[in-house]
């Protein structure tokens, strides 16, 4: 019979730093069905396996009284890159050869986002050592913001990228290997940014899809 290999060990990152301009108000603490937004994407990485959960920007007490765990955004204003770029920094195998360099990152506004949803993406990872990263892919694009990386390839990556001026999650992956997971359940990775969009979430329902496919 052949033995099935461990799950690959990853550590979680919440962005929690955005100015909620849409939403007119934080996103992270908006409450659906009666748990923060924040909580909500947190709850999801540790119920998939990861090992630490931390949250990037934004109120870092209000964050802290949550019972999580949180940093300051270095990058405040700076866009959705540099959220990334300090998701990767925080990651011990970032700089530290041997450690563990796996991290899977959300964004703080997915109300039905939930373990079943990010447990293919971190495996699709681990089931191909060469990729710098894996990515749910719906209406033909890769959501690098509900991604998994390996930090010590993609942050100089990243950085380069960064300094450079450019603040497009997508430049600074540019040329990184990254693998396409579909046949997710894409309600699950619906972002409500909007107050309409929060609202519609209610209507949204899963249901049955084929099961994830990967392709690099």
């Amino acid at each position: 019979m052949a033995v099935r290999p461990d799950p690959l060990r990853f550590r979680g990152a919440v962005l929690t730093g955005g100015a909620s301009r849409r939403m007119g108000r934080d996103k992270a603490f908006i409450e659906h069905d009666g748990r923060p937004l924040v909580r909500i994407a947190a709850d999801a990485l540790l119920a998939a396996g990861a090992v630490h959960v931390t949250c990037i920007g934004g109120d870092l007490d209000r964050l802290r009284s949550l019972g999580l765990d949180a940093t300051a955004d270095r990058h405040p204003g700076e866009g959705p890159l540099g959220g990334l770029i300090d998701a990767l920094r925080l990651t011990p195998g970032a700089s530290r050869p041997g450690e563990d360099d796996v991290v899977m990152v959300l964004t703080c506004d997915l109300p039905l986002v939930d373990g079943s949803v990010i447990e293919p993406i971190v495996a699709a990872l681990g089931s191909q050592p060469a990729a710098d990263a894996a990515a749910p892919r719906f209406d033909g694009q890769p959501q690098l913001l509900s991604a998994a990386y390996r930090a010590v390839r993609v942050l100089p990556r990243a950085e380069a990228a960064f300094a450079a001026g450019l603040r497009a999650v997508r430049a600074g992956l540019d040329g990184a290997a990254i693998v396409e997971v579909t046949g997710l359940d894409a309600a699950k990775l619906t972002d409500a940014d909007t107050p309409e969009a929060l609202a519609q979430v209610g209507r949204l329902r899963t249901g049955h899809h084929p099961g994830p496919q990967v392709a690099s």
